[in-house]
């Protein structure tokens, strides 16, 4: 038989059994091999013992008065402290119908009186074996779902980095194109309206070359907040690189003009609330999604981008 997990002076097994002869053969046989014995005369003495400190494993006798062993075995199954014990019935009854409610109500083996030695242990072995057993397989259950969980965070945490921009939190051009498909090919299945703007910081050059790169990288973590507080959470928000973002809107209506006032409105009341040494100005071109399945993601950015270029050349015309 295989080597117990745990070694006999640190297990401790519980003996009920109203009968002392019993009890001083039973702890004589199973003190001779160095386990921790405690007895009990009676079912209720049994119980509390358990209860108070749970042990590793009991015998316990069928026939008691007051409360025989069924039902001590009964409420022992039915606590969440004592439930997991494993219990060997002890009687002198050898009927089959004996034996099959002691399996039935819970308990894991049967010895019948008068007591041989070498079964006894033999019997107590191999309970304490597969107890331990099933507690190591719980334990390396848990540590194997820990590490499963530590491995999903792990992949999470990766798979967040390689899809958002350093900077700003937002999605980068990976993470974009990733989420953005999946709701631009629902859109085109549901025939349901969906915009995309190209959104670009006016002078960020010359604010880099003037105030420095560290006022530059202000202005597009500013600009990013903006868009993700104007923009709903399900509307897709990212930075493309340097100075360039677009967002994809699952649902919009018609009128795509109306973005134009919601961010030139976030944009004005930034401006009022920062005293900085420049005024945060951006462009934008919007292009509504045409329900066609020969149109990709890729076009509607090019085309986006045009419109955005003609918006900040007709800025430029009007302040010249």
């Amino acid at each position: 038989m295989a080597n117990l997990l745990k070694s006999a002076s640190e297990t401790n097994i519980l003996i009920v059994d109203d009968t002392p002869d019993n009890l001083r053969l039973l702890t004589k046989i199973l003190e001779s091999q160095g386990y921790i014995i405690r007895k009990s005369l009676n079912g209720r003495m049994a119980l509390q013992a358990a209860y108070r400190y749970p042990p590793d494993l009991i015998l316990l006798d069928i026939n008691m008065p007051e409360m025989n062993g069924y039902e001590v075995c009964q409420q022992l199954k039915a606590s969440k402290t004592t439930d997991q014990i494993p219990i060997i019935f002890i009687s002198a009854l050898d009927q089959i119908n004996d034996k099959l409610q002691a399996f039935e109500l819970g308990g894991q083996d049967y010895i019948t009186k008068p007591f041989q030695e070498l079964e006894v242990l033999m019997r107590v072995k191999n309970q304490l074996l597969i107890k331990q057993q099933y507690q190591q397989l719980l334990e390396q259950n848990q540590r194997l779902e820990h590490e499963i969980q530590e491995r999903l965070k792990a992949e999470a945490d990766i798979r967040q980095l390689s899809l958002t921009d350093d900077l700003t939190g937002l999605y980068n051009r990976r993470g974009f194109f990733w989420l953005a498909n999946q709701q631009f090919k629902i859109a085109q299945r549901t025939q349901m309206l969906c915009c995309l703007l190209f959104v670009d910081l006016d002078g960020l050059k010359q604010i880099n070359d003037s105030l420095g790169h560290e006022i530059g990288d202000r202005m597009i973590v500013d600009t990013a907040q903006i868009l993700k507080q104007t923009f709903r959470d399900s509307d897709i928000v990212a930075r493309l690189g340097g100075d360039e973002f677009v967002i994809f809107v699952p649902i919009c209506s018609k009128n795509t003009d109306e973005f134009y006032p919601r961010l030139q409105a976030s944009i004005d009341r930034y401006n009022q609330d920062h005293n900085y040494l420049y005024q945060l100005s951006i462009s934008i071109g919007v292009t509504q999604c045409t329900l066609n399945e020969n149109v990709s993601l890729e076009q509607l950015i090019e085309e986006a981008d045009k419109l955005m270029y003609e918006h900040k050349r007709a800025k430029r015309l009007v302040e010249n």
